[in-house]
């Protein structure tokens, strides 16, 4: 896939942090920026997923809400990769 470039209008104070915070951790804010867009996307999707098998959240908010007996099996991870491959596939495929 190719990159675009983009033009964003943000707060001069957030600038200067993400600059800081980017130099520290050794990378560019492309690469923050990029990083971001790719958790919302693959958040996004998850949650989409979980809706469309009525798993409710996702993320359990306490020790509680894990299940001692939930089932084993499947291996999330790579379902969810599986799932992510097959719509970005469909997405592109739209596009040709």
């Amino acid at each position: 896939m190719g990159k675009r470039k983009l033009i964003l209008s943000v707060r001069d104070y957030l600038i200067e942090e993400a600059k800081l915070y980017a130099r520290e951790a050794g990378r560019s804010l492309s690469d923050l920026v990029e990083e971001y867009f790719e958790y919302l996307a693959s958040n996004r999707w998850a949650e989409a997923l979980a809706r469309e098998l009525e798993l409710g959240e996702l993320e359990p908010t306490s020790g509680d809400e894990i299940p001692k007996s939930r089932p084993k099996g499947w291996d999330a991870a790579k379902v969810l990769r599986e799932v992510r491959g097959g719509r970005l596939e469909a997405i592109m495929g739209g596009d040709e």
